[in-house]
């Protein structure tokens, strides 16, 4: 019997948006994977992206050497990455509802510092963090924000923001130690995936049609640019830097006008200012005191949507060329395929 010489990664989020296409496309450039799940995962969003990929699920599912646990568990990842060259360290807890930030840190921080601390141990030869523009500086109004753009400590940001800077920051240090690292910081990642989770509920939202906007601009980076980008630095040994990946920086009238046309609804038309948003944020944190469900709409997110940023992605384009899908591109992608596989 001829004995397995791909190489092995190590994956965890892979239930997740991005850590799902990670999965695919690891497994599809000949990748052995070993991918870390909690117990209480679901598999429908790794489904849903194995479609849009052609990819038999069961087929991936039998290829995998799934790994029931969690990044908390500091003994059981120096254990389950022995042998690995590769680690992709896409899992995390995003929210911006405040009543969950003892969880969100402990798993963010705490989760991130276990993983770089196995990885030292096990002599990992490459790990790729996924973070966020969150972790960010901000820029003065007009100006780009920048990988290096300082950040303040000014109580401003969200704690889901904070917890992915200090989760950086735990990043750093393993680098310091010996451990090459590279970090990626994407925008608002769209993609083919569960429409109604994460930002995909954006998809969602604009699929409805959105009557109202905001001035709010940011960053929004296509799903497969995070996993091609990742991927590229890690074999071209591009350590000791993080990399903006951002497609477009465009405002939420615009975004929602995209998605609509592609439903056949109409675009925005009603300006929703700071106060009105409040009044949302009020009304839909209320409603998940009453019915127990998660809000949609909170006092972090309207404070985030007031603060618009436009991101720079001067520095992954020199390093690699790399060339983004546009925005509309990704769009039509994802709103095809929901389309077409009536979801």
């Amino acid at each position: 019997m001829k004995s397995d010489t791909r190489k092995l990664a190590f994956l965890t989020g892979c239930t997740g948006l991005v850590g799902g296409h990670f999965l695919i496309h690891l497994y599809q450039s000949g990748y052995h994977i070993r991918a870390l799940v909690r117990s209480t995962s679901s598999f429908d969003q790794v489904r849903l992206i194995c479609a849009f990929y052609n990819q038999s699920f069961d087929e991936l599912y039998d290829s995998v050497e799934w790994i029931w646990g969690n990044t908390l568990d500091y003994v059981g990842l120096c254990e389950r990455m022995t042998g690995v060259e590769d680690v992709y360290h896409c899992a995390a807890i995003v929210s911006f509802n405040s009543k969950n930030s003892k969880e969100l840190l402990r798993t963010n921080i705490q989760g991130t510092s276990n993983m770089v601390d196995a990885a030292l141990k096990c002599g990992i030869k490459r790990f790729c963090f996924i973070s966020s523009i969150g972790a960010l500086g901000n820029a003065k109004k007009g100006d780009f924000v920048y990988e290096n753009t300082p950040r303040k400590s000014n109580g401003e940001s969200s704690v889901y923001s904070d917890s992915k800077f200090r989760s950086e920051l735990e990043v750093w240090r393993a680098g310091n130690e010996g451990l090459n690292t590279v970090i990626l910081n994407p925008g608002i990642i769209l993609g083919p995936g569960t429409p109604t989770k994460g930002s995909l509920l954006l998809i969602q939202a604009g699929r409805k049609g959105m009557p109202f906007y905001t001035k709010a601009t940011t960053g929004y980076v296509d799903v497969r640019d995070v996993c091609r980008a990742g991927m590229e630095l890690m074999g071209k040994n591009k350590f000791g830097k993080h990399f903006i990946l951002v497609s477009e920086n465009i405002d939420n009238k615009e975004l929602f006008s995209m998605i609509a046309s592609e439903f056949n609804k109409k675009p925005p038309r009603f300006f929703a200012g700071k106060t009105i948003l409040l009044l949302g944020a009020f009304l839909s944190e209320s409603y998940g005191i009453i019915s127990g469900k998660v809000p949609q709409l909170t006092k972090e997110t309207v404070e985030t949507a007031q603060n618009p940023q436009k991101y720079s992605n001067q520095q992954i384009r020199s390093t690699l060329n790399f060339n983004f899908i546009p925005l509309l591109q990704t769009i039509r992608d994802t709103c095809d395929f929901l389309k077409e596989n009536k979801i």
